[in-house]
């Protein structure tokens, strides 16, 4: 079994804006791409770095540089299995979860990804309690 990074850095190839990013940040491998960045990608160029054959991308200088994840269902599935899934993860809900993974890696919608993710886990949904419905407010008698 591969792991992560690896499989991250084998689906770059079949994602067309990872390819042109990784092109125009200098890869060696994807010199001779010819996939072209976008009018959008160009004006923020500066947010993405590629280090060891992984991009990152940064929304400010003070934010830590997480890891894109291109569009790959079973990568982004693998992902969310390994944060939320393992014993040592434990099921965290959605907020613990999203914290987990944003911490570390980057994709468009990554936060619906995770609410959809939890909110189907078979596991989370066998062991959640069940809502209690409050009980009516009963009036007070009135002194006499």
């Amino acid at each position: 079994m591969s792991s992560v990074p690896d499989l991250i850095r084998a689906v770059y190839t079949h994602d067309d804006m990872c390819v042109a990013l990784l092109r125009a940040l200098g890869s060696e491998e994807f010199k001779n791409s010819d996939k072209k960045l976008s009018r959008r990608l160009r004006a923020s160029l500066h947010r993405y770095t590629l280090d060891s054959g992984l991009l990152y991308y940064s929304t400010d200088a003070e934010d830590a540089p997480r890891v894109i994840v291109p569009h790959d269902e079973d990568l982004k599935y693998q992902i969310l299995y390994e944060v939320h899934d393992t014993p040592v993860s434990g099921h965290l809900g959605r907020e613990k979860t999203y914290s987990s993974v944003s911490t570390m890696y980057w994709w468009l919608k990554l936060y619906k990804w995770v609410g959809t993710y939890v909110r189907t886990c078979e596991t989370c949904q066998r062991t959640k309690s069940l809502p209690h419905a409050a009980a009516p407010l009963a009036g007070l008698p009135v002194p006499t």
